[in-house]
């Protein structure tokens, strides 16, 4: 799979978060960046992968496996 179909799925995904989770994100080069009250992070495309980043507030620290989780899920489901 190429960079431009990998952030064109990557972009579904920010969309999806966005919907679900009242994120906000924006790209920056071959990052996109989210955040939401409580919550920030990023995923990065890189020449041969995917770094993934994600901070949960308090409050949301008790859903951090289900958010790592379903972000894994896609990603699995739509890169492979």
């Amino acid at each position: 799979m190429d960079n431009k179909s990998i952030r064109e799925e990557v972009q579904k995904l920010a969309d999806k978060l966005s919907q679900e989770l009242e994120a906000r994100y924006q790209w920056n080069g071959d990052r996109l960046e989210f955040e939401r009250s409580g919550a920030s992070g990023f995923i990065a495309i890189g020449e041969n992968n995917l770094n993934i980043e994600l901070k949960l507030g308090m409050l949301l620290s008790p859903f951090k496996g289900k958010v790592e989780q379903s972000i894994s899920e896609y990603l699995d489901r739509h890169l492979v």
